[in-house]
Formats: structure tokens, C-alpha cells, sequence
């Protein structure tokens, strides 16, 4: 992607970082819970922008040689390029530099983008759990994916 960097969010990024949470969850994250990310030493938010504008952005949360992804979102005017193909990639790189083994996510078993995602980058399914997330009608199970660093 052309004048595309990734970085570290700082919190001038707060309000693009924000406005593209809203437009990709229901129970979009709010602005107070997106700066205690920032603020928290165990979590890492990445950015991928083109240019000034946020266009996808991942958070981990690091402890010891594991880290989590807590979310990942690709803002929806760019979706179906790859993006968080490429942010993954070189943020798993990254987390393996700094001394990372293990990245886990949890993910909604319907979210079939993010498991054909997933699967692409060599994620593995561990488990589910039943019942985890609401749904306006019921709940819906969680898969539990992994990826071994090296």
C-alpha cells in the first residue's frame, strides 16, 4: 500500500481511533477505554494509516512471552485488501522480536472473515467457549485460536 506506515497509537490518535471502533462494533470500546489501552503497560495498539488517516488498527495484550489479540478492526471502505493481513503479519513479527512465543485470540464462532483470516497466518483452533457471547436472541460460542512464533 502506497505511504502506508505502521506505528505505535499515541493519544492524539484517540479521536480517528475512536470513530473507527464505532463503525466497526456494536459494543464499540469508548473513548476512556480506548486511552486506559494506551496507558496500560501490558497492552501494545498498533496503527496501520495511509497517509494521516487510520485505516485498520490491532491491540495485544503482552505478558511475559504470550500476548492476546483484543481486537483488530479494518475500517470498512478498505476491507477485502488484505490489510489486516499485512498489519497481523508485521505485528506478530514484531511481538516475536520483543521475545513473544505465543499470540491467542478469541473470536465469534459466525465472524467467518476473521476465522478465514486467521487460518491464512497459520492460526490453529485450541477450543471453544460455549455460550460466551451475547447475541440479541441467545449467546454464541467463542473459538479459541493460537499461533506459535518463530
Amino acid at each position: 500500500m502506497p505511504d502506508s506506515q505502521i506505528r505505535l497509537l499515541t493519544e492524539s490518535d484517540t479521536e480517528d481511533w475512536l470513530a473507527l471502533e464505532q463503525e466497526a462494533f456494536d459494543d464499540a470500546c469508548s473513548e476512556a477505554q480506548l486511552k486506559a489501552f494506551l496507558a496500560g503497560k501490558r497492552y501494545l495498539a498498533y496503527g496501520l494509516l495511509e497517509g494521516e488517516v487510520l485505516v485498520a488498527y490491532a491491540v495485544y495484550s503482552v505478558i511475559l512471552d504470550e500476548a492476546e489479540l483484543i481486537k483488530i478492526a479494518v475500517r470498512k471502505t478498505h476491507r477485502g485488501q488484505r490489510i489486516a493481513d499485512q498489519l497481523m503479519v508485521t505485528l506478530n513479527d514484531e511481538l516475536h522480536g520483543q521475545g513473544v512465543l505465543k499470540v491467542m485470540l478469541e473470536v465469534r464462532e459466525s465472524n467467518r472473515t476473521a476465522i478465514a483470516l486467521y487460518q491464512r497466518l497459520g492460526f490453529s483452533l485450541d477450543g471453544r467457549r460455549k455460550d460466551y457471547y451475547p447475541l440479541l436472541h441467545g449467546r454464541e460460542d467463542a473459538l479459541l485460536m493460537s499461533l506459535g512464533l518463530q
